[in-house]
């Protein structure tokens, strides 16, 4: 019986994909298990196994196509199964985009009018959302100026709002500027410059392209409120201290601070149970497990990769899969499941120097905690001015679920645990 290979789930906001690269050509034998064909997404290229063992009998989606998640793209026969019968009857692929330079296409016809309504033809023509066809009615949209980025040319509610911010933003001349003023004391003069020397063209990836997209979408889509905080992490640091080189020497591994704040993070998570959740339209999903995503610097582009069920892993266990996941992500060796599913994120910009910083939230999530060098500072405690190490603590949060009191709450006990260490560590290490 003919298989389908279908794009799986890639990631709980991938809608879709980019069929990269066959890894077989059509009446080539194919193991169970083995790689089938490469699907490049925003966040890392997956290589799709076979689900069974048999021959590759029709590719239905060429290279360098974007897909929907869900969307067959081939089809394999098992063993002993007649090729021919399959590739003659199979149906042609769904439509589909190419990742190339394409015509201009022909918008759907408005109804011409100084209000531009969407009637419901229209509407089914261009597949708007609820949210998208509110957002053309409230700000009388002409669609037909837009250029829909999702699946098959769809308007997104990102579209929208990007044409918003561009219909409002101040006009900027686009005169080149060919020469910088040098100013003296006694004369302007102006100095020729030459672009072409001073500026270098880099297209950008593929990769860099996604995360632009996604960055986009979480500001437009979630209204962005960050608050401080700093965390006196003394208790913490002598703890650490004792701990490293004894460590070190048992399981070979280096005893950083990210597993101590994961843990301090999932206790305050508990709870304030509505920082571990997402939303949609209509709901508030709070999730009951926790899984921590966990930025990871790369040359080719920052990934989030994700610690599963978190709070039932100890201090060792955290350590262990941290370390791994950071070697995979930067040998980019990631699996789907490595990737996906996270309920809160950690980005720790002190590991290069940073003080403070706001950062985006990892959309569908509704928080993003930023953490930053542990650096000696005078303090005040208890009426006496002393040297203690302090961090910096940024909580960005999604203010449409999360109200300020409650951000703040939450980053408090954030606080109290890691200043606190000594009431929860023996249980978890």
């Amino acid at each position: 019986m003919p298989i389908p290979i279908v794009v799986p789930q890639l990631g709980e906001s991938v809608v879709e994909g980019t069929v990269g690269k066959w890894l077989k050509k059509e009446g080539e034998k194919v193991a169970k298990d083995e790689p089938i064909v490469e699907i490049m997404t925003d966040k890392i290229n997956v290589e799709i196994p076979s689900p069974k063992a048999g021959v590759l009998a029709k590719i239905l989606v060429p290279e360098n196509t974007v897909v929907p998640i869900g969307q067959e793209i081939g089809i394999l026969a098992e063993v002993g199964e007649s090729i021919a019968n399959i590739s003659a009857s199979s149906s042609p692929a769904p439509a589909k985009t190419e990742v190339k330079p394409q015509p201009a296409q022909a918008k759907p016809e408005v109804r011409a009018s100084t209000s531009v309504a969407v009637d419901e033809d229209k509407t089914d023509q261009t597949r708007l959302s609820p949210a998208v066809r509110r957002l053309v009615k409230e700000n009388n949209i002409d669609i037909s100026k837009i250029n829909g980025t999702g699946s098959g040319g769809r308007i997104t509610r990102e579209d929208i709002l990007a044409y918003l911010d561009k219909r409002t933003a101040p006009s900027v001349s686009k005169t080149p500027v060919v020469a910088k003023t040098t100013i003296t004391e006694s004369k302007v003069s102006p100095t020729p410059v030459s672009a072409g020397a001073l500026e270098e063209v880099i297209p950008l990836t593929h990769v860099r392209k996604k995360i632009a997209e996604h960055m986009v979408r979480s500001k437009h889509t979630a209204p962005h409120v960050t608050t401080w905080d700093e965390a006196d992490m003394k208790k913490l640091v002598d703890i650490r201290e004792k701990l490293k080189e004894p460590f070190q020497k048992k399981h070979n591994l280096k005893l950083t601070y990210m597993p101590f704040i994961m843990k301090a993070t999932i206790f305050a998570l508990k709870e304030y149970p509505r920082m571990n959740a997402s939303m949609t339209e209509e709901n508030m999903i709070v999730k009951k497990y926790y899984h921590l995503g966990m930025a990871v610097g790369r040359d080719v582009g920052l990934i989030v990769v994700v610690v599963q069920d978190c709070d039932k892993k100890s201090i060792l266990e955290i350590t262990k899969e941290i370390n791994e996941l950071g070697d995979k992500a930067r040998a980019d060796k990631l699996s789907l499941p490595e990737i996906q599913g996270s309920t809160f994120t950690i980005t720790n910009a002190g590991m290069f120097g940073a003080l403070a910083s706001t950062p985006i939230i990892n959309y569908p999530e509704v928080g993003i905690l930023g953490i930053h060098m542990i650096q000696k500072r005078a303090v005040v405690v208890e009426d006496q001015i002393v040297i203690r190490p302090m961090m910096n603590m940024c909580l960005s949060f999604d203010h449409r679920l999360i109200d300020g009191h409650y951000a703040v709450q939450f980053l408090q006990r954030v606080k109290y645990y890691l200043e606190s260490p000594e009431e929860w560590l023996l249980n978890i290490m």
